[in-house]
């Protein structure tokens, strides 16, 4: 499915005369730009799967808060940039749940280990914006 995309969009660039730029990365990439919460040296792997818990977490898809739309190859998508307000609010979020971490990891050093941390999934329960108990 993936070559059948690829394909049309080869065929598709080479009648407008080039490439985006966005296209011609590889994906994975061998290291990230743009990381503001990650460390710079965080490898691609790390990066993948932290993505892929978001999205299980949000029950979104890579497009919620990257430029980017559903069956597009992942090369096409264009990761660096921050345009979409999502991006910045999942960063915000990172902070804050990496923030309630180091606090409850200073109140029970063995925290982490118990599984006693706070997650995207803590709030979110598969659903875009926080789910609420009912009253």
């Amino acid at each position: 499915m993936n070559r059948c995309y690829a394909a049309l969009f080869l065929m598709s660039a080479i009648a407008g005369g080039t490439l985006p730029l966005e296209a011609q990365q590889k994906f994975p990439p061998e290291k990230f730009v743009n990381l503001q919460v990650f460390p710079n040296d965080a490898t691609p792997g790390a990066v993948i799967n932290t993505m892929k818990n978001f999205t299980r977490a949000l029950g979104v898809r890579c497009q919620f808060c990257h430029v980017g739309e559903e069956g597009m190859p992942l090369e096409q998508f264009d990761f660096v940039a921050d345009t979409k307000p999502e991006k910045q609010t999942a960063r915000i979020m990172m902070r804050m749940a990496s923030d309630i971490n180091a606090q409850i990891s200073k109140a029970m050093p063995d925290a982490a280990s118990k599984g006693y941390q706070v997650t995207c999934f803590t709030c979110h329960r598969g659903a875009q914006h926080p789910q609420h108990v009912p009253q």
